[in-house]
């Protein structure tokens, strides 16, 4: 009669604890997601933490959690990840009542973009069967991956050129904001430049030392317009790099960087534009805003935001330089149209080395890169 009672007695228990799991075993019971960073470059690693919480007397032996990224992030322990559109992460987490678990995962960033983690899966195996207990739990959490910056060997001779046009045009003036030293006053000085109080410590008139500056300004135009029928995507990309390295080295030479492009954003589908600006900050903005350009989002043609920039006043202190692998007809009667009212551009052309080159009108500086498939570029 024993005997015949211990399996009535596991199988009273075994329904007994699945209809307390069944009906507890959500309660209490949290994921967050989230990256310790708000940004990373691309090739960095970034950290993503999972927090899961217990917060109950009901152990929870084994508890699988599963969220997607997409495959421009790759997981270093990948042996808990498949991939395909997306990467599916699955972990497996052991809490016992009460209990909060935080693990950070390495995460690295191969591609540039904008990427978020909108839910997380939890699953519970019911005991002594197959089945599954399922519910998805809402994540807001994303991490920007800004382009990379090209190697200084790979830009040097595109920023020289640049930095050339930039030079030629340049017209020298005083910068009143800009301070250098003092010096005793000589005839012709005019009476703004004294400094009183170091001419009252001195007893003689001294004057205020001013640095030149250029007052140039570098105007970037990108073109995210696909150049062909069957094109590589990497031109693209390349160009985005090309864009974002050379506002770099134009701010760091303190030359005030504008930059627009008809690549659209991610989140509010409207083109990426930037007034000038020469802090590190401003190009900041610009990294964050070419991460989230997204090239599944049609852009429009070119030559309509040339022929738009050509219908603005143009300073004679901006030099142009357009990024463009496209060389459509309507694209180079516009350049040639905004060459001619703003005194000259540079157009950076990154191309595969069998593609044609068109007849390129004078004043337009055009500059070929060759673009390997290994995202390297080198002049032609």
């Amino acid at each position: 009669m024993i005997l015949i009672w211990i399996p009535v007695s596991i199988l009273i228990l075994y329904v007994l604890l699945n209809m307390v799991y069944a009906r507890l075993w959500k309660k209490g019971l949290s994921v967050e997601l989230f990256f310790e960073e708000k940004d990373a470059a691309e090739g960095d690693t970034a950290t993503l933490v999972e927090t899961v919480t217990n917060d109950k007397l009901l152990p929870l032996p084994v508890l699988k959690i599963t969220f997607k990224m997409d495959r421009g992030l790759v997981v270093d322990e990948d042996r808990n990840a498949s991939v395909s559109d997306m990467t599916n992460v699955v972990e497996y987490f052991g809490l016992s009542a009460h209990e909060q678990v935080t693990r950070r995962q390495p995460v690295r960033a191969l591609k540039r973009g904008y990427y978020v983690i909108r839910t997380a899966g939890l699953v519970l195996p019911d005991f002594f069967s197959v089945g599954t207990r399922h519910t998805e739990v809402p994540q807001d959490t994303a991490l920007m991956v800004l382009p990379s910056a090209l190697a200084a060997g790979e830009t040097a001779d595109l920023s020289r050129r640049i930095v050339g046009e930039i030079l030629s045009r340049r017209r020298l003036y005083q910068d009143v904001f800009s301070f250098r030293g003092i010096r005793e006053y000589v005839p012709g000085d005019p009476q703004s430049m004294i400094n009183w109080k170091a001419s009252a410590r001195s007893g003689d008139y001294m004057v205020n030392l001013r640095d030149y500056t250029s007052g140039q300004e570098l105007r970037i135009l990108l073109n995210l317009e696909v150049p062909a029928i069957r094109y590589r995507e990497d031109l693209l990309e390349h160009a985005i790099r090309l864009a974002y390295t050379l506002a770099g080295d134009g701010i760091r030479q303190g030359v005030p960087v504008s930059f627009a492009t008809n690549g659209r954003d991610l989140i509010t589908g409207q083109e990426v534009s930037l007034e000038a600006g020469s802090s590190e900050s401003h190009l900041g903005a610009m990294g964050q805003g070419l991460a989230r350009v997204s090239l599944a989002l049609a852009p429009r043609s070119f030559d309509l935001l040339l022929a738009e920039e050509g219908r603005k006043p143009v300073s004679d202190q901006a030099t142009f330089c357009m990024i463009s692998s496209g060389q459509s007809d309507a694209l180079i009667r516009e350049a040639a149209s905004l060459s001619a009212k703003c005194g000259g551009l540079v157009w950076i052309c990154p191309m595969d080395l069998d593609v044609e080159r068109k007849t390129i009108p004078s004043g337009i500086t055009f500059i070929p890169v060759e673009v390997s498939h290994v995202l390297t570029g080198s002049l032609l």
